[in-house]
């Protein structure tokens, strides 16, 4: 294929995702990730920033003038972002070089759905230049997953939030994404969303701790007060140390039993991605999971409600 009839062919796939409402963002051609971008204490305040810092992510389109007049400067590789696009895309891999038996990503995701007892529906799948495969979920309404590497299972990958994924079309060195079944994309499994979010459990602790489904007035105003200092947290002004803070001491409330951890979780990410720096999200989740053990390791005394009557105290 000519590299003109190349281009045109991207551009055409980089249209039709946006016509599906998905957000799609230039790669350079042949390859997979895209450009370095600058993080925002780095950032130059021009060009794209020239009005504040932006991300892949948040450049992602669906403007059909706005693809057009990228794609027809190069055959650029097409990157979709799930997040932004209503999606969650869970990327089955091979097995790593030098593994010489055991189940890759698509016999773990089978295994897994087996033995949660599914289902594992039929959706919009493709494959990859090295044989893996990329199921797309359309994400269930109000709910918002970050990206995970090994989470799920070993070989097997999520891009959400903070993520992307290439379209079919999008070509390497090694070959090309191609459409494997062309499914409209059916609602992401409960259970996989459950796996998504669920933290794995530690041989730290002997504790057993028992699940909140809804936290009571108090762990929720908790949580509401914790996560508002986060969110409100100007850039340079100590949000490492603000998010650690509130990761523990929800992480205190999940070990005394009134919280349930993947709500924690979940509000604290929320916290996060609100700031809009997606080149600090792994390294922000990575602080939630660090201080939300350590809280859970050391669990916060909460006195009983009934002896808190006429004390005006909730907790001691």
């Amino acid at each position: 294929m000519t590299s003109e009839a190349q281009r045109a062919a991207l551009e055409a796939v980089a249209l039709e995702m946006a016509g599906r409402g998905w957000a799609v963002f230039p790669i350079q051609p042949g390859r997979k990730w895209p450009p370095a971008w600058h993080r925002k204490e780095n950032c130059p305040g021009r060009g794209p920033c020239a009005t504040g810092h932006v991300t892949p992510e948040s450049l992602a389109t669906t403007d059909p003038e706005v693809i057009a007049r990228v794609w027809a400067r190069m055959p650029y590789n097409v990157a979709v972002f799930p997040g932004k696009s209503g999606l969650h895309v869970v990327d089955c891999d091979v097995r790593k070089p030098g593994e010489l038996d055991g189940p890759d990503g698509w016999a773990e995701l089978v295994e897994l759905a087996g033995r949660r007892g599914g289902p594992l529906p039929e959706t919009w799948t493709t494959t990859t230049p090295s044989a893996g495969r990329h199921l797309w979920y359309a994400v269930p309404p109000g709910c918002r997953l970050a990206s995970t590497v090994g989470h799920i299972a070993a070989h097997v990958d999520t891009r959400g939030w903070g993520g992307y994924a290439l379209a079919p079309g999008s070509v390497r060195d090694d070959g090309a994404y191609e459409l494997f079944d062309d499914t409209d994309p059916v609602p992401l499994p409960g259970w996989l969303v459950q796996a998504n979010v669920e933290r794995a459990p530690t041989a730290t602790s002997g504790r057993v701790r028992t699940a909140v489904a809804v936290p009571d007035a108090f762990a929720a105003k908790a949580v509401r007060e914790e996560c508002e200092k986060v969110a409100s947290t100007p850039y340079k002004q100590g949000r490492n140390k603000a998010l650690s803070r509130a990761a523990y001491a929800l992480g205190q409330l999940v070990g005394a039993g009134v919280l349930n951890e993947d709500i924690a979780r979940i509000k604290l990410r929320a916290a996060v991605n609100s700031w809009g720096d997606a080149a600090s999200i792994g390294k922000d989740y990575a602080v939630i999971e660090t201080s939300l053990a350590a809280g859970i390791d050391n669990p916060r005394r909460i006195t009983p409600r009934h002896s808190r009557r006429g004390t005006g105290k909730e907790a001691a």
